[in-house]
């Protein structure tokens, strides 16, 4: 009976220690400091000169960030005169430059939280180094090509990295930039989880009290490769539940962003 029990127990703890590490390690409340220069495609994005959402830099003259970030009404933008960025710090208060926004583009579907996307255009452009440079854009399909099935790409399971100025669990914001690591979910298992099951969004795992959180929205979605996947878009409830964070899945809108580009 001892060794009965002895041996419930091992399997008990090695089955502990197996789903351990196979969550998310990383979480952006309460997460991990980023290091200068670790990020140069991050943006903080500034409503009136205070920061609200994260904006990843995809050229010189252009950015996305998630559309309820920029959006009066819908499709319509607030002001372009009342965004600005800071790029090229890891503190969101100051360092690196702050640069004028001159016009703002929502993806005319916008609402609701779907078609959650934005495209943002500098009034000079940036000038490119360690600390400020761009992220990659998805390949566009080759022409004749088949649509990419969403339930997919990427595959369930995929690490993918998201770095942000977001609330912490105590409520505070952190000065510095944080870093996380998580999981995507495929579109069946969105649904499975959220009831949120949309070819155009990108469903991320990660344990419960981590994940993205208030001031997060816009942020890049990143893949081993350096690859922009998703713009966070939003979470459920409050920050951290057991429900899976949601972003915008950018192959979804390549073809867009494409005809957009300046």
């Amino acid at each position: 009976m001892i060794d009965q029990r002895m041996s419930l127990a091992a399997l008990s703890l090695a089955l502990t220690l197996a789903l351990a590490a196979a969550l998310p390690q990383g979480r952006l409340l309460g997460g991990e400091d980023a290091k200068a220069a670790e990020f140069p495609y991050v943006a903080s994005l500034r409503l009136n000169k205070a920061h609200v959402c994260q904006a990843a830099i995809i050229s010189q003259t252009q950015m996305l960030t998630a559309a309820h970030c920029v959006s009066d009404v819908g499709a319509n933008p607030v002001s372009a005169s009342d965004l600005s960025a800071r790029v090229g710090s890891i503190n969101q208060f100051a360092g690196g430059e702050l640069v004028d926004i001159s016009e703002v583009l929502i993806h005319p579907s916008y609402g609701n939280f779907l078609h959650d996307l934005a495209i943002l255009t500098l009034s000079k452009p940036l000038t490119f180094g360690e600390k400020v440079n761009k992220i990659e854009l998805p390949a566009a399909p080759e022409e004749g090509s088949s649509e990419v099935d969403a339930e997919e790409q990427p595959p369930n399971g995929t690490p993918v990295y998201v770095a942000g100025w977001g609330e912490q669990a105590d409520g505070s914001s952190n000065y510095k930039l944080q870093k996380s690591n998580l999981n995507t979910l495929s579109k069946s298992q969105c649904e499975l989880s959220a009831g949120y099951g949309y070819d155009s969004v990108l469903c991320l795992s990660r344990a419960e009290k981590q994940g993205v959180c208030r001031g997060d929205a816009g942020a890049a979605v990143v893949d081993d490769d350096n690859v922009l996947l998703g713009v966070v878009s939003f979470f459920w409830g409050n920050c951290g539940t057991i429900y899976p964070d949601v972003s915008t899945r950018i192959s979804y809108y390549i073809s867009w962003i494409e005809a957009n580009k300046k």
